[in-house]
């Protein structure tokens, strides 16, 4: 399976300078692989990503996270996932063809239309039912962190394991403080939606190849 994120920046324009958010979005990009083959930021504030397909939620929050916690009023991300057969990715992420691409084509397009920040969409409807309504009851969380809570997530969604105590003292604040920020934000929930979402589909996957063997 392929799997294909496009995306695109919330009230871009209401920021004076768009490095604020551009430059940490690049840095985190870079991490998944090189531009163009695996990633694109085009018409200034829209992107593209591929990525493996149980690492495409944890990209998501991590994105999510990482324009939060900027601290910029209304800034966000709008996010959608598509998953799918047969995508050729050429030299360009931009320019793939194959379902993965047009699925999340499409849904951003729907996300727009709808006032939704994340969804996604495969080959299997009951499988997106599924996940697109856990994904909105979790925005009703990640909307509304505050950038320090949403710096603190960004750390634990990309070093899967860091303690309490390590953030602490990457952060120079107190564990307790980190604890508060954790439970705010329910951050830790989150955290068991991605290693759920991990889980659904590793088994879609796998019946998929049990099927076609």
């Amino acid at each position: 399976m392929e799997t294909t994120i496009t995306g695109d920046i919330v009230q871009s324009r209401a920021v004076d300078k768009p490095g604020i958010w551009l430059n940490p979005l690049k840095t985190l990009f870079k991490k998944f692989g090189e531009t163009p083959t695996n990633w694109e930021i085009y018409r200034g504030d829209s992107f593209q990503l591929k990525i493996e397909a149980r690492e495409a939620l944890r990209a998501a929050i991590l994105i999510k996270s990482i324009i939060k916690k900027i601290n910029k009023k209304n800034l966000d991300v709008r996010i959608a996932i598509g998953i799918g057969d047969d995508a050729k990715y050429a030299n360009r992420v931009s320019e793939a063809i194959g379902e993965a691409f047009v699925y999340s084509g499409e849904l951003l397009d729907e996300l727009k239309e709808k006032k939704i920040h994340l969804g996604i969409k495969s080959k299997w409807p009951e499988f997106d039912k599924e996940l697109n309504m856990m994904f909105k009851l979790a925005l009703v969380i990640m909307n509304s962190w505050t950038s320090n809570t949403a710096e603190v997530a960004a750390i634990l969604f990309d070093v899967p394991g860091i303690t309490q105590v390590e953030i602490a003292k990457k952060l120079g604040i107190a564990q307790s403080s980190v604890n508060d920020r954790i439970k705010r934000g329910s951050v830790y929930e989150i955290i068991e939606l991605d290693q759920y979402y991990r889980e659904r589909i590793d088994t879609q996957i796998r019946n998929l190849n049990s099927y076609y063997p």
